[in-house]
């Protein structure tokens, strides 16, 4: 049972994640055009703007990604499960519609307050715009994780990454119109985007608005809102303080950094879509699921532990090899990020006694104190360490909400978790990363003896989790997975 049910999330977190690593690759394959064309004062810019967006998602979604999940996996009527998409989508239309009316008139005041300057106006409009796209096309795409759809997710994804990409070529690269260029390619992209998500999803589910649904939809979902404000604090309030208390030009070399660490965001983001709908199926079985969400932890803290290794292995060289060389401190960040990124998502497996028992405001809570803690630790170290303060300020903000889900969500639903064996392959991370990160900061013999070292000492740790800890049978089961 444990084994077919491992196998069904890690083969959905698959498909889900396949589009973004794709998307990924060729951001990452385009890298070295961009940094030529934008300058790292772009990309600060172009950051404290997605800040509008990030800091309205809570508004704008109301947290009924949340509650959509509970009240689709308590209805047992299959027939009336599309009106809890409809009812959805109708109530996020409405609901962006009227905030981008408030941030279309609002626009040259908020330029004003972020660039001390009212021309970025139009750019605060059009992002926005894509912001609120975005969310209005969430409950089809939940629909297609809910039923189990990946392949369908997939093929959405895919086509997103055929229109986005050439939109940015075109914008940045061909016409040279900087932030604008890319600020258009992406609300474009997200418009078609939308469109397909219509046509291949929406118009298929037969329209039905169930007004009794507004209500819970809200109700339930609304105290996650303060955990999106809390995000927002976290991954965003550095990008502010460093501009603040540095300068723009290292915000944006911050940024560029940000960006490569958000590549393990692939595997989190396909993980994170996989896992909701995949614990919300066991509501009501829940004594099946003691067992399972404890391998799972254990399953990712191994695999995303060995991929937080590989960005501190390659963090440094990669960047001198593919960004400009007023990018090149970036690498200082990498693997704090990604490693703060990598506990988000252990955060998530620890939540699902209390999305069982409805006790979402106490994951607000939680939330909003890591983005406390953030807020302090920003304070004390960007003064001290630059944009590596805050990098290490993003990473121990996070390592502190699995901490306080674990003691909160285990006083509504005991899971059975492999503690020792968990603090055993931790402990082999940290030293690990240790070692990699002193080889990049201290090994000045050049680019090709730097990266042998890293890659040896990362193979070094790859044969220590495949022979030590893995046990045998997993290690067979590894085996045959990638066996020809």
């Amino acid at each position: 049972m444990i084994k077919k049910a491992l196998s069904r999330l890690g083969k959905d977190s698959l498909l889900y994640g396949l589009g973004g690593a794709i998307n990924r690759f060729i951001g990452f394959f385009l890298l070295p055009f961009f940094t030529e064309v934008l300058s790292p004062k772009d990309y600060g810019i172009s950051a404290l703007i997605a800040l509008i967006g990030v800091a309205m998602c809570g508004v704008l979604s109301l947290g009924t990604g949340n509650s959509m999940g509970i009240l689709y996996y308590k209805e047992d009527d299959l027939s009336k499960r599309p009106s809890i998409i409809w009812t959805n989508f109708i109530l996020l239309m409405v609901n962006g519609m009227f905030w981008y009316s408030i941030v279309w008139f609002c626009a040259p005041t908020l330029s004003v307050m972020i660039f001390q300057t009212s021309e970025y106006g139009h750019l605060i409009r059009l992002a926005f715009l894509s912001s609120v796209l975005s969310v209005v096309a969430d409950p089809w795409l939940a629909y297609l994780r809910m039923e189990r759809k990946a392949k369908q997710y997939l093929f959405l994804t895919l086509g997103s990454i055929v229109v986005n990409i050439p939109l940015s070529i075109l914008f940045v690269l061909a016409l040279r119109w900087g932030v604008m260029g890319l600020l258009l390619a992406g609300t474009l992209g997200t418009t078609i985007f939308v469109l397909m998500t219509w046509f291949f999803v929406g118009r298929k589910l037969e329209f039905k608005v169930d007004p009794k649904c507004f209500i819970p939809l809200v109700r339930i979902g609304f105290p996650s809102i303060f955990g999106v404000f809390a995000f927002l604090v976290i991954d965003y309030a550095d990008r502010q303080m460093i501009e603040r208390m540095l300068s723009l030009k290292d915000l944006g070399v911050y940024t560029l950094g940000y960006s490569f660490a958000l590549v393990i965001m692939i595997v989190i983001n396909a993980f994170s879509s996989a896992w909701p709908p995949f614990f919300m199926s066991y509501i009501k079985k829940q004594d099946e699921a003691r067992q399972i969400f404890g391998r799972v932890l254990t399953y990712y803290i191994i695999g995303a532990g060995s991929l937080v290794v590989i960005f501190y292995c390659f963090a440094k060289p990669v960047l001198l090899l593919m960004a400009n060389h007023s990018f090149h401190d970036a690498w200082v960040i990498v693997g704090f990020v990604a490693a703060g990124y990598a506990l988000k998502g252990s955060y998530l497996i620890l939540l699902p006694g209390l999305y069982f028992n409805n006790k979402l405001i106490i994951q607000s809570g939680i939330e909003w104190i890591a983005a406390v803690l953030n807020i302090g630790l920003n304070f004390w170290l960007i003064p001290t360490w630059g944009i590596l303060g805050a990098a290490v300020s993003t990473s121990l903000s996070y390592l502190s909400l699995p901490v306080l889900a674990g003691i909160a969500a285990n006083r509504y639903f005991k899971v059975e978790y492999e503690w020792s064996r968990m603090a055993f392959v931790i402990t082999s991370i940290v030293v690990t990363v240790t070692v990699l990160y002193q080889i990049s900061q201290y090994f000045y013999s050049g680019l090709v003896i730097l990266t042998l070292s890293c890659v040896g000492t990362t193979s070094l740790y790859m044969l220590f989790t495949f022979m030590i800890l893995l046990r045998k049978g997993e290690r067979n089961i590894v085996y045959n997975k990638i066996k020809i």
